[in-house]
C-alpha cells in the first residue's frame, strides 16, 4: 500500500500556498522560499519546501502534458464547436484505462469492476456528443434553409444577386463546419 504524501505547505492559509505555487513556477530557491515562510510567520525547513516543490512541480508538468495533449487531440479532430474537448478527454480517459491495464503486473490487483464501469459511461458520453453533433447540423441546415427561403422572397427580382448571396451563406455553412 502506497503513502500518502501529506504536505505542511497544504496547511498553510490558501494565498500563503498560492505565493508558494508561484515562486516555484518563477524559480525560486526552496532556500529562498523557506526564508519568506519564516518572515510571513510560516516556518518551514528547505528539504519540506524541496519535497514539496517537487510534487508540486510534477503535478504542474502533469497538467502540462494533458493540456497539450488535449490541445492536439482538438487539432486534429475538427469536430463542430463544443465537443472537442469532451472528445478529447474521453479519448485520453480511455487512454488511461488502457495504459493502466497494460502496466498492471498483477491484474488480480486491478480493481475490474471499477473500469468495466467505467467503460459504459465512456461509451455513453459518447453517444451524447455525437446526438449533439447531430442536433447542431441539423439546426445549422435548418437555419441556412430559412435565411435561403427569406432571401429568395426578398430578391426574386435580381436572381444574380441572390445567386451570389446564396454562395456566401454556403461558404460560411463550410466554414463552420470546418473551422480553421
Amino acid at each position: 500500500m502506497s503513502r500518502r504524501k501529506h504536505h505542511k505547505v497544504t496547511t498553510f492559509p490558501q494565498e500563503i500556498v498560492e505565493e508558494v505555487n508561484k515562486r516555484l513556477v518563477e524559480g525560486h530557491t526552496h532556500q529562498e522560499i523557506a526564508d519568506w515562510l519564516k518572515q510571513m510567520g510560516h516556518p518551514l525547513g528547505r528539504s519540506s519546501v524541496q519535497r514539496y516543490g517537487k510534487d508540486f512541480m510534477a503535478r504542474l508538468e502533469r497538467l502540462k502534458m494533458i493540456k497539450e495533449q488535449a490541445r492536439a487531440i482538438v487539432h486534429e479532430s475538427g469536430d463542430t464547436p463544443g465537443t472537442e474537448m469532451a472528445e478529447a478527454a474521453s479519448q485520453m480517459a480511455l487512454e488511461l484505462i488502457i495504459s493502466k491495464l497494460q502496466k498492471a503486473r498483477d491484474l488480480d490487483k486491478v480493481d475490474i469492476a471499477a473500469i468495466l464501469k467505467a467503460i459504459p459511461r465512456y461509451e455513453q458520453s459518447a453517444v451524447r456528443r455525437e446526438a449533439l453533433k447531430f442536433q447542431f447540423n441539423k439546426g445549422v441546415e435548418a437555419a441556412v434553409s430559412k435565411i435561403k427561403d427569406a432571401l429568395k422572397k426578398e430578391l426574386e427580382a435580381d436572381q444574380g444577386l441572390m445567386q451570389r448571396i446564396y454562395d456566401l451563406v454556403d461558404k460560411s455553412k463550410e466554414q463552420v463546419f470546418s473551422p480553421t
